[in-house]
């Protein structure tokens, strides 16, 4: 296979291709192959490829030529996990891609692994939402993961936008049920919610098998409830909660406590059977890990 560095430098060298096509806006370089002799090899070896870069990058690959056009559409892992620059700068990119890449997907080929990192943002949230719950319906799929950035940085996130971002996504939630009744992965940051919110988002996602808060809480006098069927692991790292009570919930293995408070009963261990690993850190002593 042969590499075109002077193709490659004038493609580099655009900000964005064709505002009407779906690839338009997308980050990230990639290499300009030969569009003729990779578009012989037969389409599995084409998708193995494909699959061993990022999802953005094998879209626009893609447009090297027309045979290779519709292979987007048959990964069998889709994963856009854009660093936070660029997707702050180009958030709209994760919505686009995930809706053409879904709605033109044959029905026969499960999706072992997808995985989206995206802003919260109403109006994409809802079209990425949209997407994966049209398309968990028709299609199997082993594994589903959100990690939902918040557009404002940790530092300046004050209560009142925490607040507004967990109204945000509790409404994300219950406008696309179907796509997070089949998610197995969720991450989560900067939110405060209601006592009742954090277990109404456990009951819709019923497949969950790892939950992570980063940032997060209900207030520094509530306690948290925690009941789930197939959790697998949980972290928390610099939540506020007055207690983290683990209620009912017999498949988890590990839980993450960072900056543990030193109150009394700051975690509760109720029916958790599996549990082999608990990690507890607070600034004032040295981490802890417990098996």
């Amino acid at each position: 296979m042969k590499f075109n560095r002077g193709r490659r430098h004038r493609r580099n060298s655009k900000a964005e291709v064709d505002s009407g096509d779906m690839l338009s806006k997308l980050p990230g370089d990639i290499q300009a192959c030969n569009g003729d002799r990779l578009s012989e090899l037969p389409a599995d070896v084409l998708l193995n490829i494909l699959e061993r870069v990022g999802t953005l990058d094998a879209v626009r690959t893609c447009i090297l030529s027309k045979q290779m056009q519709k292979l987007p559409a048959m990964l069998s892992q889709i994963v856009i996990d854009l660093s936070p620059r660029d997707l702050f700068q180009k958030s709209d990119v994760v919505a686009d891609v995930t809706n053409k890449i879904l709605s033109r997907r044959p029905p026969r080929i499960t999706i072992r692994k997808l995985k989206l990192k995206f802003v919260l943002s109403p109006s994409r949230c809802l079209s990425i939402g949209k997407s994966v719950g049209l398309a968990m319906a028709t299609q199997k799929f082993d594994a589903a993961e959100f990690e939902i950035m918040t557009p404002m940085d940790f530092h300046l996130c004050t209560d009142a936008y925490r607040l507004l971002f967990a109204e945000q996504f509790n409404n994300f939630v219950h406008d696309c049920p179907d796509a997070f009744a089949g998610l197995t992965r969720l991450h989560l940051r900067n939110m405060r919610f209601g006592e009742s919110d954090i277990p109404n988002i456990l009951s819709n996602c019923k497949r969950l098998e790892s939950l992570s808060f980063f940032m997060c809480g209900v207030g520094i006098s509530s306690v948290l409830h925690v009941e789930h069927t197939q959790l697998v692991e949980l972290v928390m790292s610099y939540c506020v909660f007055k207690t983290v009570e683990l209620s009912s919930l017999p498949k988890l293995q590990r839980m993450t406590f960072g900056d543990w408070p030193c109150d009394e009963n700051p975690l509760v261990l109720g029916f958790v059977p599996q549990l082999s690993k608990l990690s507890l850190a607070n600034p004032n002593f040295s981490g802890k890990t417990h098996n």
